[in-house]
């Protein structure tokens, strides 16, 4: 999880911390060699971030993602670096929030969004208002 903390940090000044997820015997016994699971801490807020041994399709990131928030009860941020646009657009759409190194981080339970495949890196904060906007 080096590659997403450092770009976290040395692209967007995201000082965040991550150790290995204490609770990783939850994940089911087939399934826990296939992904690393970390949580991660940035101000007073914990989530996790989750990647795959292998470049799994969006549904099965999904529905990976959706079981660690069950197990976890934490937001739970999907790690890939093959995202195409299309893909993180749907995520975005659903709320779902990703981090694909180099190009874009989607952190919506952090109220921010960062992209940065712009010339300067580019930071949006939600207001309420907006958020009420997206969920019609």
């Amino acid at each position: 999880m080096d590659e997403e903390l450092d770009y976290l940090w040395e692209t967007l000044g995201l000082e965040i911390t991550a150790d290995l997820w204490p609770e990783r015997d939850k994940i089911h016994p087939t399934l826990r060699p296939a992904i690393t699971v970390v949580q991660a801490n940035y101000r007073r807020a914990s989530f996790l971030i989750m990647r795959t041994a292998w470049h799994a399709a969006l549904p099965d990131l999904k529905r990976i993602q959706a079981s660690l928030v069950e197990l976890s009860g934490m937001p739970t941020v999907i790690s890939e670096t093959n995202l195409e646009r299309r893909q993180r657009e749907r995520l975005q759409r659903q709320r779902i929030p990703f981090i694909c190194p180099g190009i874009q981080a989607y952190l919506p339970f952090m109220d921010e969004e960062y992209w940065s495949d712009t010339p300067d890196t580019y930071v949006k904060i939600y207001d309420p208002h907006e958020w009420a906007q997206l969920e019609d």
